[in-house]
């Protein structure tokens, strides 16, 4: 099906047309038989799983609007085509810690890539408690080294600046604006809770003080071009299994703050044990060993690999880590607050049967997320908020 979108003009493939196109690609013999599943969350693309009795790939499908939400929040193709420079980019900088690109067709807006199965998508690890007991060091260190590389203190400047126009990003980053910062704390109708939870929603978006606080993170994230970020780095993001930990799902992914993704990454882990309670101290203490890992493996790279002549100045690791850990609370603050009211809703926080245990949940990370973003700039450490992961 052919249609055109607000200047986008795109070709919707069905099951059918979906083996017909890939065996024209020769990524499967020509006489093997194709399955064609649908795999996706339908939250915006459509992603399929095709396979034969020899292997399988996955293929992904934009259209230009998010399809929880339908033509009224469009999005632009281009960001099939930023999907996958990003994963060769990653690629390129630690072999094996992404799915490998396999087709790109930005006319039409399909990326196929690796498929990782068996490995277990991290959300699901984490509400099975089956996830790896190494993950959340290796996004620390995979967050450290992927921004360190493409920042200022390794590349040059005019090389710097390329990457920041190649990927740019604009629909995509104007969606996070608009759904971190933004839809939390007005009156609006996509915002998803319990009703009991009417008057903590009505205070976020009448809070004149807390509106401050986070124009100033959305200001950050607007302006602040330090690195190449995932730009939506949540346990959903990540899959694990045979002594790996991979990222995928790249197609928010921009130059921006080092503590955005740090923040939504920790945010998703608090946000799974608050949601299951008996996972809540072990979620903290996964969320230290992310951000001491990304620390030692950021400071090792400063000292061997750093360009930028200031690096060898005293004190400035430092300062940089602290306006990173500061970022990283404020951002995660902001992640906790639209998980638990936004329309992006994730199953950590819905799978309880009884709403008033739903209803309390939410509300603690409402809590949870107020605190940080207020006092993101006093709280020298996680492990200064650690009452809040106590049984």
């Amino acid at each position: 099906m052919t249609t055109t979108y607000q200047q986008q003009t795109y070709a919707f493939l069905d099951e059918q047309e979906i083996a017909q196109y890939v065996k024209k690609l020769e990524l499967f013999p020509q006489a093997a038989e194709l399955q064609v599943v649908e795999i996706s969350d339908g939250k915006i693309n459509h992603v399929f799983r095709i396979y034969s009795q020899e292997h399988s790939v996955i293929y992904k499908q934009a259209v230009p609007y998010a399809r929880t939400v339908g033509e009224d929040m469009p999005l632009p193709l281009e960001r099939v085509r930023v999907e996958a420079e990003v994963l060769q980019q990653y690629e390129k900088i630690i072999v094996g810690s992404v799915p490998k690109v396999l087709h790109l067709d930005s006319d039409l807006a399909i990326l196929i890539t690796e498929d990782m199965a068996p490995l277990e998508v991290g959300r699901t690890a984490l509400i099975n408690d089956t996830e790896s007991s190494h993950f959340a060091k290796d996004i620390g260190a995979f967050m450290a080294t992927t921004m360190f590389y493409t920042s200022d203190f390794y590349l040059d400047s005019s090389t710097k600046k390329q990457k920041i126009q190649q990927f740019i990003n604009a629909g995509m980053t104007d969606l996070t604006e608009e759904l971190t910062f933004d839809r939390p704390y007005q009156v609006d109708d996509s915002n998803f809770f319990e009703d009991s939870l009417h008057d903590d929603v009505v205070w976020l978006s009448q809070d004149s003080k807390l509106h401050l606080e986070v124009a100033k993170l959305k200001r950050r994230f607007q302006n602040t071009k330090d690195a190449l970020i995932h730009g939506d780095l949540h346990s959903g993001a990540i899959m694990l299994g045979n002594g790996r930990t991979v990222v995928f799902d790249t197609e928010f992914a921009c130059y921006g703050p080092f503590g955005f993704d740090l923040g939504q990454f920790v945010a998703n882990l608090w946000i799974n044990g608050i949601g299951k309670q008996s996972s809540k101290y072990n979620r903290y203490r996964q969320s230290l060993e992310t951000w001491y890992a990304f620390v030692e493996r950021f400071t090792a790279l400063w000292r061997t690999e750093a360009k930028e002549r200031y690096t060898k100045v005293d004190g400035y690791l430092t300062a940089v880590l602290d306006e990173i850990r500061e970022d990283m609370f404020g951002f995660a603050g902001c992640e906790l607050i639209r998980r638990a009211i936004g329309i992006a809703q994730i199953p950590d926080l819905n799978h309880e049967e009884e709403e008033s245990l739903r209803a309390a949940n939410r509300r603690e990370c409402v809590e949870l997320g107020k605190y940080l973003i207020f006092n993101r700039q006093s709280i020298q450490s996680i492990e200064q908020i650690a009452d809040w992961f106590k049984a």
